[in-house]
């Protein structure tokens, strides 16, 4: 008779908590932000990739757009150009010794501000785009002279030492003085991108000078 007693107690108690979660709104057994004691879930009571980006607040996700790269990640990217260099002719376009540049942005801010000496470019990585080959590999400016040693990555595998950027040379023709350098004039530096320039050396083979390359930077 006592069990019997218990159990219509505990049932009782039980449509008494429905009828509670009913007035409050809440489905039985659901767990409302004002259940929980602020601070009391941590990293390990959280399940790995549990939480998803459309979990997070707007104004969180504004804050992670605009961070910095974490360190020891590797971000990649694309740069170059492709420029009319006509021998002659009413629209001649300087085909000798002729400055040209291709620029890239970086996605996140670099922690520390990139200047000339950051900006290193590798041209071992190039390959003739014809067949037969009638183009020339370009040639790096003195200033470049470590950085194919320095830049140990490929065109299918960019990779950086820390705090650098490496540029690839995919392709290209009637390019030379290759360099990689700052967007800031002079010793300046800057954290949101950097700068490829060459010089073509004549009209070109199909009266162009190019350059298409891969990069990679990884945050110190």
């Amino acid at each position: 008779m006592r069990g019997r007693v218990i159990s219509i107690i505990a049932i009782c108690g039980a449509l008494l908590s429905l009828g509670f979660a009913q007035a409050l709104g809440s489905s039985p057994g659901s767990v409302s932000a004002t259940d929980i004691q602020t601070g009391a879930v941590g990293s390990r009571a959280i399940q790995d990739r549990s939480i998803q980006y459309v979990d997070i607040s707007r104004q969180l996700r504004g804050d992670l757009e605009v961070q910095g790269l974490q360190r020891g990640r590797t971000e990649h990217g694309v740069i170059g150009g492709d420029f009319p260099a006509i021998p002659s002719g009413p629209s001649t376009e300087c085909p000798n010794n002729c400055s040209w540049a291709g620029y890239a942005s970086l996605p996140f801010s670099a922690r520390a501000a990139l200047t000339d000496a950051d900006v290193l470019v590798d041209n071992t990585t190039w390959a003739c785009g014809d067949n037969p080959c009638d183009q020339t590999q370009p040639t790096l400016n003195s200033s470049e002279s470590g950085s194919p040693a320095a830049c140990t990555g490929s065109i299918a595998t960019p990779t950086a030492p820390a705090g650098k950027v490496c540029i690839y040379i995919a392709g290209g023709d009637n390019a030379a003085d290759v360099a990689g350098y700052s967007v800031v004039p002079g010793t300046g530096g800057s954290p949101y991108g950097f700068k490829l320039h060459w010089v073509s050396t004549g009209a070109g083979n199909s009266n162009n000078t190019f350059i298409d390359a891969v990069w990679a930077y990884t945050a110190p």
